[in-house]
C-alpha cells in the first residue's frame, strides 16, 4: 500500500489486529499464511517501524486463539530443537535466520531432514508438530515475527536433545542447558 513520504508503511499495532483477525478465519492456517506472505514482502517497511525490544523474544499478544511475538535469534548461538504443538509462522525482517528442521526417527532420534534459509522477506510456516531448531548466520541477530495458532505460553512443549534425541519439557531451564553455541 503506497504511502506518503513521511508515513511507515508497517503498524505492529496493525500487525497485530490482523493476526487476531486471520486467526479467527474459517480456515487460519491459510488466512495467517497469506497474511505473513504479504506483510513480510517488504521488510524494510518493517524494520523502520519495528524498535528492537532486546534479545530474546516479545509477546506482543496471546489468548487461546493466537499468539504474536517479535523474535531475536543471537548469532553464534543455537536454539535447541523443539516443536510448537501448533501451526507457527515464522516470518524474518532483518537478518538472515537458519532452521533445521527435524523428524522422530523411528529409534527416538531426531533426524534432521532439510536445512531453510530465511532472507529479510522470507516466511516459513510449521505445521503443529514441527519440530526444529534455529539460528542466525553471520555476525548479527535475525529479527522476526511470529504468529502460532495457540497460546503459545500455556501449552506444554518439547525440547530435545540434539545429540541423543531425548524429549524433555520446554522450560527456561531446560532450554538454556540445551543452547549451544555454534560449532
Amino acid at each position: 500500500m503506497p504511502t506518503g513520504e513521511n508515513e511507515v508503511a508497517f503498524s505492529l499495532k496493525e500487525f497485530v489486529l490482523e493476526a487476531r483477525s486471520a486467526a479467527a478465519e474459517e480456515h487460519p492456517v491459510a488466512a495467517v499464511n497469506n497474511l505473513m506472505v504479504q506483510t513480510f514482502a517488504d521488510p524494510d517497511a518493517i524494520a523502520a517501524a519495528v524498535r528492537p525490544f532486546g534479545t530474546g523474544d516479545e509477546t506482543l499478544y496471546e489468548d487461546e486463539q493466537v499468539s504474536v511475538y517479535w523474535v531475536s535469534f543471537a548469532p553464534h548461538e543455537l536454539v535447541p530443537p523443539h516443536n510448537h504443538k501448533m501451526p507457527a509462522f515464522l516470518g524474518v525482517y532483518q537478518g538472515v535466520e537458519i532452521n533445521r528442521l527435524y523428524r522422530r526417527a523411528r529409534t527416538g532420534s531426531l533426524e534432521e531432514i532439510k536445512q531453510k534459509r530465511l532472507l529479510p522477506g522470507d516466511t516459513l510456516s510449521l505445521g503443529g508438530e514441527g519440530i526444529h531448531a534455529v539460528y542466525a548466520e553471520g555476525d548479527a541477530p535475525s529479527l522476526g515475527l511470529h504468529v502460532y495458532l495457540g497460546s503459545l505460553s500455556t501449552i506444554e512443549r518439547e525440547l530435545f536433545d540434539s545429540e541423543t534425541g531425548e524429549s524433555m519439557s520446554f522450560t527456561t531451564e531446560n532450554y538454556h542447558k540445551l543452547v549451544r553455541p555454534l560449532d
